[in-house]
């Protein structure tokens, strides 16, 4: 397949980021129990896409996988504990920062995710078309749930709709890198395999951690059972969403 026809497809999956963060806009006002519920739906999509997606796909290219993802999970761990709050000025403060090391930890594994998505999608249409098709649909899958889980921590912590969309935009912009990259790359010999696994790997790490210590906790914290209830739509809406895109699929082959 050509260059441009490639592209197509990257830039195609780049759109779906960019309509996931574009679901906040849904809602004119949110309240502090809507912004509580955004937290636990992120929560349920960022565990529905490291175990049920990540940690599968990683530990199938590679055996080493799960040491990248324990990985990971000490990288976000040592970034919380000894950059982020090196200095002390109060509870408030150190909340504050906790939570903006949260975003930022969720961010920079997203970035990482959708660029080799980007840089998946190219090198699976070198090999053969339908494998092409198959890995875009693949990623196709988890590019709203990205957008949206992305788009709604930076809501919430920010309360800034802008800041929340321009998140999931990066992520598409993202994609696009990995799949420029790959191009540029073509006919080098590069352990392509191996390299995603590792980043793959370490992504699921972030997410099971930022989903576990950081989201969690602030949602079990409000004791509220109704905006617990949108921990479970957010694995719900993953599950929906890899249906939609399953019964598409024959369609765009």
């Amino acid at each position: 397949m050509l260059n441009g026809g490639i592209l197509g497809f990257v830039i195609l999956a780049s759109i779906a980021n960019i309509l996931g963060g574009l679901v906040i806009f849904l809602k004119r006002d949110w309240s502090r129990r809507g912004l509580n519920s955004l937290m636990a739906l992120s929560a349920g999509l960022l565990l529905s896409i490291a175990i049920l997606d990540l940690v599968p796909e990683a530990i199938e290219i590679h055996s080493f996988s799960p040491k990248f993802m324990l990985l990971g999970i000490m990288a976000i761990f040592f970034f919380q504990q000894f950059v982020a709050s090196h200095f002390h000025f109060g509870e408030e403060i150190h909340k504050e920062r906790k939570s903006k090391t949260a975003v930022l930890g969720s961010f920079l594994g997203l970035l990482i995710h959708t660029f080799f998505d980007g840089l998946a999608i190219v090198v699976s249409f070198q090999v053969d078309l339908r494998l092409g098709i198959t890995v875009f649909i693949a990623v196709l899958l988890h590019k709203i749930p990205d957008g949206l889980t992305i788009s709604s921590i930076v809501f919430v912590i920010f309360q800034d709709k802008k800041k929340a969309v321009w998140a999931a935009t990066l992520l598409g912009i993202s994609t696009i890198l990995g799949a420029v990259t790959a191009l540029a790359l073509a006919g080098v010999a590069l352990p392509y395999e191996q390299i995603t696994a590792m980043a793959i790997s370490f992504t699921a790490g972030i997410f099971i951690y930022v989903a576990g210590t950081d989201l969690l906790p602030a949602v079990n914290a409000v004791e509220d059972r109704l905006v617990a209830l949108f921990f479970f739509l957010g694995i719900l809406l993953y599950f929906v969403l890899q249906w939609g895109f399953q019964t598409l699929a024959p369609f765009m082959e």
